[in-house]
């Protein structure tokens, strides 16, 4: 690592999109469920798969690349990026990382933005530094940070998704189970019967030594999560994600009294903040966060720190390129407080195409990268190919 400052002298920012369009013979072809994976998607549909992606360019021409969570729109953080945050980073020491975080976010958190589009923003570039200062260390991120505790990964498939037909969802839970999988997650939140049609399906199919889980995506109030958790204890599934809307703290913590399930949060956390809420109203079992949501590896150090003060598990979630996979593995590698990852296994080139060496997965768990940096090698013709406009 160098003993000197290693100075900013470029930051390049890329709205990636992928639409589901592309992957079928006709956009007519494209099934519901891939436009509807989730209850949250019935307001507003999925029409692709988005990444933003950032490199910083080191003085000494050393690249570092990150990413910002792409959803809804991939352009919005990249703008973000360019126009507010670009100008706080140029001559910046790059091996300042807790420096440049606390610049950033002191920048407008005193504005209001404090929270969403922002702090994805942050996010991508705090991972462009984490992977900068791995490579000019010549090692992995996840040594850089203390690991590994582990170098592979346990992780999850997901999702299963809203099928309209319990044996859609059968058939899809099953071929997670054929792929290697021994755990699962299931979307449900069109209400009790139609969750327990396609649970049961789903319980019956793949056998009672699957683990299942369920994600609601904020679909209930408290007294249909409670019925709805009853269903979960008659199939054996202790895993309730997002059953209320996120901050709804005082419902949260009434239902884990309820129904003794394992409350699951996270996703939408972006920073310690967040977090302490939820865990000072006994509001969350198991904290979930995205890596390239809250505010990159910086802020989820901080955020798995103290979620470990509270004996509490992690469970990154798993939506984004191929960038963000790899940075989130890293943090899992080095975190001693881990409990799964999710694989998500929703069709997605920008995950699967855009590195020339992906992680590989085998018999339930994700193998670390150990590449320097975050361990992701970017295939430039295929970024090319799904690089929009975003001015």
């Amino acid at each position: 690592m160098p003993s000197q400052p290693v100075r900013i002298a470029k930051v390049e920012v890329l709205a990636l999109s992928a639409s589901f369009d592309d992957l079928y013979d006709s956009p007519d072809d494209v099934p519901d469920w891939l436009r509807y994976p989730a209850s949250s998607h019935l307001v507003l549909p999925r029409h692709g798969q988005y990444a933003t992606l950032v490199k910083i360019h080191a003085e000494d021409g050393t690249i570092g690349i990150g990413e910002c969570y792409g959803l809804p729109s991939p352009q919005i953080t990249a703008t973000v990026v360019s126009t507010v945050l670009t100008p706080l980073l140029i001559g910046q020491d790059a091996l300042a990382t807790t420096a440049i975080w606390e610049r950033l976010y002191q920048a407008q958190a005193a504005g209001g933005h404090n929270r969403g589009f922002y702090l994805e923003a942050i996010a991508g570039i705090d991972l462009a530094l984490w992977d900068l200062r791995g490579k000019l260390a010549g090692l992995p991120v996840h040594r850089l940070l203390g690991g590994p505790t582990r170098d592979k990964i346990p992780c999850y498939a997901s999702p299963v998704a809203l099928h309209t037909d319990p044996a859609d969802s059968a058939r899809q839970a099953l071929g997670y189970v054929t792929d290697g999988f021994t755990a699962l997650k299931v979307k449900i939140g069109r209400g009790e019967h139609t969750d327990r049609a396609h649970l049961t399906a789903v319980r019956e199919a793949v056998g009672d030594h699957i683990d299942i889980l369920t994600d609601a995506n904020c679909a209930y109030n408290l007294d249909q999560a409670t019925r709805v958790g009853t269903i979960l204890q008659d199939l054996n599934i202790t895993w309730y994600e997002e059953p209320l809307q996120v901050d709804d703290l005082a419902n949260l913590s009434e239902l884990r009294r309820r129904t003794g399930l394992t409350i699951v949060n996270g996703e939408t956390h972006f920073t310690r903040f967040d977090l302490r809420d939820s865990l000072l109203n006994n509001a969350i079992d198991v904290f979930m966060p995205n890596i390239a949501r809250c505010g990159g590896i910086t802020e989820a150090t901080r955020l798995t720190a103290l979620a470990s003060a509270f004996h509490t598990d992690i469970a990154p979630h798993g939506v984004g390129s191929g960038i963000s996979l790899c940075a989130a593995l890293q943090l899992c590698a080095a975190t001693p407080n881990l409990r799964t990852y999710e694989y998500n296994r929703l069709p997605n080139p920008l995950r699967e195409n855009i590195l020339t060496n992906p992680p590989t997965f085998h018999n339930g768990h994700l193998h670390v990268p150990q590449d320097p940096g975050l361990g992701a090698t970017l295939n430039n013709d295929t970024v090319d190919r799904y690089t929009i406009a975003h001015h």
